[in-house]
């Protein structure tokens, strides 16, 4: 990603496309939502989605963000005595398929069964769960938000390995258009844990869309604003909930919070890929490394299920 560049005097175009989310946010969240508890996220996120895109100019994406530390090869000789070995770097990988099958990009192709494992979890724990009597919120939690996030973090993990095993932009979108989705679900599940007025649910199937677009957006523009809104501003809302609003009415805020760090030294790690992958002895790279603690994370959101709705009310 580029650098940010701000921009003193905004465009036509930005200032129509903001006066119109205004009016249309304005307009659904004071018809469906009656609490000014509740309604504050929402005008605080409409007021820093207004200002980013009329203060910022557009953001593209840098071809070098697809140049990975870790480029090594390895070939699965699973016929013979061993298990396998790294190629050699900048070896000829078509001579050697005949040797046997090889995964490259290592690394950060194989990290993302952690990713796996994490929404896995969740989908079984879910599956198992008798929830027994519990209100209309959880039975909304557990019956639509919480499946869409474990299912989507699930689908993260393959559209990643899709990504890495041949990275660029086109491969890329596939690993964001699942990301976006869990990015979303879980914010409206701890909106709605941290709230309890409705908001979670109403703001889930519009987010939804507005994630798919941003992603759409940047693949037809090469604008990475929408997406990083997408990405960024949900991590930070759910941090304020998180350390400044009443613990979560169902418990697990410990787990929450702890997600939540995880997931904040993963992009750090990812912003340090090449470093770490020093630092390493070349071992782990900083990518892979943000790959294993995002599934940590989502393992973290899986224990929530566990325990009984009746002691966590």
């Amino acid at each position: 990603m580029s650098s940010v560049k701000l921009r003193l005097k905004p465009t036509s175009t930005s200032v129509g496309g903001v006066l119109a989310f205004v009016v249309c946010t304005l307009k659904a969240a004071y018809t469906n939502v009656q609490d000014d508890i509740a309604l504050l996220p929402i005008l605080v996120m409409m007021s820093l989605v207004s200002l980013f895109f009329l203060f910022v100019e557009p953001i593209t994406q840098q071809q070098k963000y697809h140049d990975f530390a870790d480029k090594r090869s390895f070939l699965c000789a699973c016929h013979s005595s061993s298990v396998g070995l790294f190629l050699p770097p900048n070896s000829d990988i078509r001579r050697n398929r005949s040797a046997g099958f090889i995964i490259p990009n290592f690394g950060d192709v194989v990290s993302n069964c952690v990713i796996l494992i994490g929404g896995l979890s969740g989908a079984i724990l879910l599956c198992l769960k008798d929830a027994g009597e519990v209100d209309e919120i959880r039975s909304w939690q557990l019956e639509v938000c919480l499946p869409i996030f474990f299912y989507s973090t699930m689908a993260i993990s393959f559209g990643s390995t899709y990504y890495h095993w041949n990275p660029s932009n086109q491969t890329l979108v596939w690993d964001r258009l699942p990301m976006t989705v869990a990015f979303v679900s879980i914010f409206c599940y701890i909106l709605e844990d941290y709230l309890n007025k409705g908001i979670g649910s109403y703001l889930l199937s519009p987010l939804i869309f507005i994630g798919v677009i941003s992603v759409l957006y940047w693949n037809w523009t090469d604008d990475l604003r929408l997406y990083a809104l997408v990405q960024f501003l949900p991590l930070v809302v759910m941090t304020v909930l998180v350390i400044f609003y009443q613990p979560s009415r169902y418990g697990g805020a410990t787990q929450q919070g702890l997600a939540l760090l995880l997931y904040a030294l993963a992009k750090i790690c990812e912003d340090r890929d090449y470093e770490i992958w020093t630092v390493t002895n070349k071992t782990i790279s900083g990518h892979s490394l943000k790959h294993v603690l995002a599934g940590m994370a989502s393992v973290l959101i899986a224990t929530l299920l566990v325990g009984n709705e009746e002691n966590n009310v």
